[in-house]
């Protein structure tokens, strides 16, 4: 095929070829254009110049339901989630909820679920705001954005004219489409280039390895916080010949992850710089001996401006033009490296301190990987530090301890920044807690320190998916539960376990509804006081069913379904 498909107009350009592969196998033209049709249908109530929600997990369905919403003329709001807490903020600005909603927030017309009569698609004018996004939380709350389907397109045309081959690569990914780079690069861009894209995401590198057998030819689309955790025990070998690309966006990928990948697959690792706002703006890939340049896309414009920063023109941008929050130093080519943000400024007891520079100082120690700083406001307010700690680093803390190590760095960053403005509070993570979106927000941050110490355990690092959550706890001696639970030999009681399984769950997976019973429990090996295990959670939406299993070094602790009603 020639070209891309506009967007706007895909219902009537379209090839009658396959759309994308589901768990059934491919799903052609016509049965897909009969889904959009029902959903058509099912929106009688909507109105012109409406906005809806819509989040759902299978791909093909949230883009069934979006397709029929721009016909009926409506502008798709487009979530990271469907918690409670988000759908409570929607509710003010959206006419109706579809796809993956409680029943008493669906706004669909069941009763027209048989009528598959298709409509006379219409083309949509391309000044249309088809979707309002939202921006990640990274530096605080989550804004609206709107783009027309002249940015969307755009930006498409710049991936095309930039990577116009491997449309028989099937789309492989562990990316949401809940997002814009998610949307843009396993969605929205593949279906107007006719290319065949798998309705669901993996979650782990094994279902990566088993589905890559599946393809001639396939291209994997990541965020780094898969790619930091790339499995590479599994034998890669098999499928490398078959990876023509790994795309890579959400937040910066660090250089030594993006070369494992890349020698593991025998594939070039395109990392992509952009935002909500801006949509893709720059590419690089990695070099072998230093770290690359970013490189602008096809028609997009920089200009550094007086304040080191990047002012930036490109038909995706709203208004024409926008300047950057990231301070960068430009070569003489257009190329550029970037140098942290402008605007995370914090005042600490009258003194001004630049978070970026405190993680920039704090991973050039030898003991830190990453770092991630944030503001913490309580009795006083005070700088905290995340941080993933090198192998030298890991050593350290298990040798010398946690305080130890913190009056350490702390030392070694009052080099450089006044004792009132160092970090207070710290948490060493195995993992960095990226959300589905494979952000780090500052409420995850947040959360990593709002532990109760006397009800709740200290969380190390988290990770959530749409329907699974990762989170490695450390189990302090000071909780109430060890008091008499026995005496001198406390362990922590089932229970606890599971009341922690279902609270994490509620919190990261949305579950919902009133415990009903426990099956399948299992208690094989007692959690001891300052132990550290990893809870794992599955959410079985269709049955409401929340999977937990508590695991360690030592092996299972415990497993169970928990059921709701």
């Amino acid at each position: 095929m020639k070209g891309l498909i506009p967007l706007c107009d895909w219902l009537n350009q379209a090839p009658a070829h396959p759309v994308a592969i589901s768990h059934d196998g491919p799903v052609g033209h016509d049965a897909f254009t009969q889904q959009v049709a029902r959903c058509y249908w099912q929106l009688s109530s909507a109105k012109p110049g409406q906005r809806w929600a819509v989040y759902h997990a299978d791909t093909l369905v949230f883009l069934a339901w979006v397709l029929a919403l721009w016909q009926r003329g409506c502008t798709v709001c487009v979530p990271g989630d469907n918690r409670p807490g988000t759908n409570q903020r929607l509710s003010t600005r959206v006419s109706g909820f579809v796809g993956d909603y409680p029943v008493e927030l669906s706004s669909v017309d069941h009763a027209s679920n048989e009528i598959v009569s298709i409509p006379e698609w219409r083309a949509l004018d391309t000044g249309f705001p088809a979707l309002e996004i939202y921006t990640s939380g990274s530096t605080g709350e989550p804004k609206p954005v709107q783009k027309t389907f002249t940015q969307l397109q755009s930006e498409l045309e710049a991936l095309e004219a930039l990577w116009p081959d491997h449309h028989d690569a099937v789309i492989v990914t562990t990316v949401t489409h809940q997002h814009l780079y998610g949307l843009t690069f396993r969605l929205f861009w593949p279906l107007c280039r006719g290319q065949l894209f798998e309705s669901s995401q993996c979650q782990f590198s094994e279902e990566i390895f088993q589905r890559a057998h599946q393809y001639a030819h396939f291209s994997l689309v990541s965020t780094p916080s898969h790619l930091s955790r790339f499995n590479p025990v599994l034998d890669w070998d098999e499928v490398e010949p078959r990876c023509v690309a790994v795309v890579s966006s959400a937040a910066p990928l660090m250089r030594e992850d993006s070369l494992a990948v890349a020698a593991l697959l025998h594939a070039p690792v395109r990392e992509i710089y952009g935002s909500s706002e801006t949509g893709a703006l720059a590419w690089r890939i990695q070099g072998d001996r230093e770290e690359s340049p970013w490189q602008l896309l096809p028609g997009v414009q920089g200009e550094l401006t007086a304040d080191a920063t990047l002012k930036i023109s490109a038909p995706q941008v709203t208004d024409g033009c926008q300047t950057l929050s990231d301070r960068v130093v430009m070569a003489t080519d257009g190329r550029f490296r970037l140098l942290g943000r402008t605007d995370r400024i914090a005042k600490i007891e009258g003194k001004r301190v630049s978070l970026v520079e405190i993680e920039q100082q704090a991973e050039q120690l030898p003991l830190i990987k990453l770092a991630r700083s944030l503001v913490l406001s309580g009795r006083r307010t005070e700088v905290g530090l995340v941080a993933e700690l090198t192998d030298e680093g890991n050593r350290t803390l298990q040798s010398d301890g946690k305080r130890a190590l913190v009056q350490q760095l702390k030392a070694a960053l009052s080099r450089c920044f006044e004792p009132v403005v160092l970090p207070r509070r710290w948490r060493f993570v195995s993992h960095m807690p990226y959300n589905a979106q494979g952000k780090i927000t500052v409420e995850s941050l947040k959360t990593l320190f709002q532990a109760d110490s006397t009800k709740w355990p200290s969380i190390l690092s988290q990770t959530a998916e749409a329907a699974s959550a990762e989170l490695m706890l450390h189990v302090p001696a000071s909780l109430i539960y060890f008091d008499g639970h026995f005496a001198g030999n406390p362990i922590l009681p089932g229970i606890t376990q599971v009341h922690w399984a279902a609270h994490y769950g509620r919190e990261l997976l949305g579950v919902d509804g009133v415990f009903c019973r426990l099956e399948a429990a299992k208690f094989q090996q007692v959690i001891f006081p300052e132990s550290q295990v990893r809870l794992e959670l599955e959410y079985q939406a269709e049955k409401n069913k929340l999977v937990f299993r508590y695991v360690s070094d030592k092996g299972g602790h415990s497993s169970g379904r928990i059921c709701f009603s």
